[in-house]
């Protein structure tokens, strides 16, 4: 079905599963048809291990290669009082963890045995050589990395060579060389053991707290999921097959930990109050689309420092103060992050750039803010279904932010021209690198040849609808019933539908700028709400639009107390409804 509102989208239905499988969930749950078919589509023969996951599905931490090692080292360093220098990245994941870890060592250590720092965008990710400098200055006797250290075998190799040891927690992927830290805990070691390799970095850093507890006789540490539960869905990590079951569970956990204002962050409950945010009535996506872009804010336009501060904070006027600061700085990430893409956009059409002939973006502007440059790739790669890679081009040294597609391993590609980079690294589908700005050409022209050699798909520009309902369907009792599928992100989004052949009605825009749209649509006798995020510019076409199919998700309006649709697409109709 192709999209009425973007030329170069398309959807699918996904293929509906084994009927005698979708007979047989519907029978044991007394579930409907709709949710025995979205059931069989994710789980397959092993539905039951995506519903409610709980803390069953916590591997023990000691599967991990280099535990024991790790935890070994940590115990030493209690038992002799040693100074202990923890490392976060400056990202949510990063920042959430290093709190994670800070919280978990404070009762095991005399106070002002522990020292934290996170990162900035000037000194990038991983270790700096400040950071070398000031952990051997003050004679620290233990560093622990936290979403970070895979990378840095120079700087960790001078701090073996001071006679300070490190433990690396980490989930990115390593090199060819390893650094030689005392330990290393990361689920993408070379011949790991761990079953879960999509665990976010503060997720490893939980494991690594799980073992020292369990090794020193104490209770598990539950209260520190509200923290990792923030890391895992500001990271984006799967949270959909088997392995990764144990992802959807520290999801659920910590939100339930958040819904009853527990946890071990009084940070993150000044910053739901601020938000508006009903505890009761927490999601993950009031997570991933609110708190996290608030805590990510600091490292995109202000200072990481302040997001740290606000999660270990036990102060509640300094909570209700520093959740104001990150409100503030989100509201400038905003106005940068618009202003950045419509420049990219800009530069695209005056170039006459075709995404889709070229099957990538590569975009960039003299000095662009490089805490932004990664939101703009997101927004390209997203509009235009290919992968993205936008530049902030500096003085003398260019920094990249890449945003990839389903399939496409844009880390991979990176490394196939990483001739003359000064640093990269990232996941399959998010990266970054700097380079010198003489080496510019010679990438893009590498890049533009891996794409026309690579043989697997470079295009999101189909998408995937799950099922096609009508307006009866639109209930509260509907959208209860998926409850037993969340939480939801990446590899297990939101379940999206078809409405087909609806009309358009009481059509306005919202939002600073007006941005956004809201309105009404209408299928026979029924009038369904709906929120249209960022599709504020279309709202000429869809008052001229009869008879189309919305492409939506189904969400609750806490203001109504009712489900409205948030509105995705628009195509060409079909009318093969459940």
């Amino acid at each position: 079905m192709k999209s009425i509102l973007f030329a170069e989208r398309e959807w699918s239905l996904i293929t509906h599963p084994d009927s005698n499988l979708i007979d047989e969930i519907s029978e044991e749950l007394a579930c409907s048809p709709l949710l025995a078919i979205l059931l069989a589509q994710r789980g397959g023969r092993r539905w039951r291990e995506i519903i409610n996951p709980d803390r069953r599905a916590f591997h023990t931490p000691f599967l991990f290669s280099q535990m024991e090692t790790a935890v070994t080292r940590l115990i030493e360093a209690i038992d002799r009082q040693e100074k202990i220098f923890i490392h976060g990245d400056f990202d949510a994941d990063g920042l959430t963890g290093a709190a994670l870890l800070y919280f978990g060592l404070l009762p095991l250590l005399p106070a002002g045995a522990i020292t934290v720092e996170v990162g900035d965008r000037a000194s990038g990710h991983g270790l700096s050589r400040a950071f070398v400098y000031r952990a051997i200055e003050e004679e620290f006797d233990l560093i622990v990395t936290v979403d970070c250290g895979i990378l840095n075998c120079e700087e960790i190799s001078y701090l073996r060579e001071a006679g300070i040891d490190t433990i690396i927690t980490d989930h990115h992927l390593p090199l060819d060389e390893l650094p030689p830290a005392i330990a290393i805990v990361d689920p993408h070691l070379p011949e790991e053991t761990y079953p879960n390799c999509s665990l976010a970095g503060v997720g490893v850093a939980y494991k690594l707290v799980c073992g020292l507890y369990e090794r020193l006789g104490r209770p598990t540490p539950y209260h520190l999921l509200d923290l990792a539960c923030i890391g895992t869905i500001a990271d984006l990590v799967p949270l959909a097959t088997e392995s990764e079951v144990e992802n959807r569970a520290i999801v659920r956990e910590g939100l339930a930990l958040l819904k009853q204002e527990q946890g071990s962050s009084c940070g993150i409950r000044a910053l739901m109050k601020k938000l508006a945010l009903k505890p009761e009535q927490l999601q993950a996506d009031d997570i991933g689309y609110q708190i996290a872009p608030k805590i990510n804010a600091a490292n995109r336009v202000g200072d990481p420092k302040v997001a740290f501060l606000l999660l270990t904070t036990t102060q509640q006027d300094r909570a209700r103060y520093l959740a104001e600061v990150l409100i503030d700085y989100n509201h400038d990430r905003t106005v940068s992050q618009q202003d950045i893409t419509h420049q990219a956009k800009e530069i695209l059409a005056k170039e006459n750039i075709n995404p889709k002939q070229d099957g990538i973006v590569i975009v960039g502007g003299k000095y662009w803010n490089e805490g932004i440059i990664g939101l703009v790739a997101s927004r390209l790669s997203e509009e235009y279904g290919v992968p993205a890679i936008v530049f902030s081009y500096g003085d003398r040294i260019s920094r990249g932010s890449c945003r990839s597609v389903k399939g496409f391993n844009i880390t991979a590609c990176l490394q196939s021209c990483s001739e003359g980079f000064i640093r990269y690294g990232g996941h399959e589908m998010a990266a970054g690198l700097s380079l010198a700005n003489e080496q510019l050409a010679k990438f893009v022209t590498c890049v533009h040849s891996y794409i026309q050699d690579y043989k697997g798909p470079a295009s999101a520009k189909i998408l995937e609808i799950d099922a096609v309902i009508d307006a009866h369907a639109v209930n509260l009792r509907t959208y209860n019933d998926f409850a037993s599928l969340s939480p939801f992100g990446k590899g297990n989004p939101a379940p999206i539908f078809l409405l087909p052949c609806v009309l358009f009605d009481e059509l306005h825009l919202v939002g600073n700028g007006g941005h956004h749209l809201k309105g009404k649509i209408i299928q026979e006798d029924i009038s369904l709400p709906f929120i249209a995020f960022h599709l504020g510019a279309h709202i000429d076409l869809l008052e001229k639009t009869t008879g189309a199919g919305v492409v939506c998700s189904l969400e609750f309006d806490s203001w109504r107390s009712d489900i409205q649709l948030q509105l995705i697409d628009v195509v060409m109709s079909s009318s093969d409804t459940m």
